[in-house]
């Protein structure tokens, strides 16, 4: 994690970046790890609408290049019905795939903070560190469960 704009966080995941890619681009995959319900595949300029932890999210797919790089934008944090997002800017999220060593180290950046309402602006910052930090154990956890 650097600054307030932006959030780093890197997992060493003992599998090739193929099968990494797999688990971040398949719905079904993507689904079992992130503990979420995707409507749709992803695919390069679609949105995807996810439901996770009950509330939506809609995605919006901005590069697939396998098996390099995953971005993705949305609103972050929690879901507050008494806001209008269309009036918020997205954050941009990217999962970089890099062959290292036996295994593949995934990167989660997500940036675009500092432009979110001051008002929420920490208490969302602090739910995506602690949310990233959450996944690329579950992910990580995936991965070797499921080969």
């Amino acid at each position: 994690m650097t600054g307030t704009d932006r959030i780093e966080q890197r997992v060493y995941l003992a599998a090739t970046p193929e099968r990494v890619w797999r688990a971040l681009t398949d719905a079904a995959e993507f689904g079992a790890w992130f503990a979420s319900d995707l409507d749709a595949p992803f695919a390069e300029g679609r949105t995807v609408s996810m439901t996770c932890l009950g509330e939506r999210f809609a995605v919006d797919i901005v590069e697939m290049t396998p098996p390099r790089r995953l971005v993705w934008r949305w609103h972050p944090g929690w879901v507050d019905h008494s806001l209008d997002y269309a009036k918020e800017p997205k954050t941009t999220t990217a999962f970089d795939l890099v062959l290292h060593a036996e295994g593949t180290m995934l990167t989660v950046t997500e940036t675009g903070f500092d432009a979110i309402n001051a008002a929420r602006r920490p208490s969302v910052f602090r739910d995506n560190v602690n949310g990233w930090l959450e996944q690329a154990a579950s992910l990580r956890k995936y991965i070797e469960s499921a080969g």
